[in-house]
């Protein structure tokens, strides 16, 4: 495509600056992960953010507490996400729009 549908800015949160991260510390967003209807970003200061695949508006954002480490992974109604801490998260894919 020559031109973006969408584009959604995630940025920081306030105050906060991403640890334990390589590479370009001006990149918050990592490891996107789309699904019919949704996007998922993982964050270097360590959120999960919810899209809305035809739009980019932001759904939902869940503070994970560490930098998300590996790329997401979905099965059935959960999502999946590696924080550098050490975590693996699951979160419930069909209560995410909801939030």
């Amino acid at each position: 495509p020559s031109k973006p549908i969408w584009e959604t800015e995630v940025g920081y949160q306030p105050g906060r600056t991403p640890v334990g991260c390589s590479g370009d510390l001006n990149s918050p967003a990592m490891h996107a992960l789309v699904t019919k209807d949704l996007v998922y970003a993982g964050t270097r200061d360590g959120r999960l953010v919810v899209l809305d695949r035809a739009t980019g508006k932001l759904l939902s954002e869940y503070n994970l507490g560490a930098a998300v480490t590996s790329a997401l992974s979905v099965s059935g109604d959960y999502v999946f996400a590696l924080t550098d801490d050490g975590t693996l998260h699951a979160l419930a894919a069909r209560h995410l729009r909801e939030h």
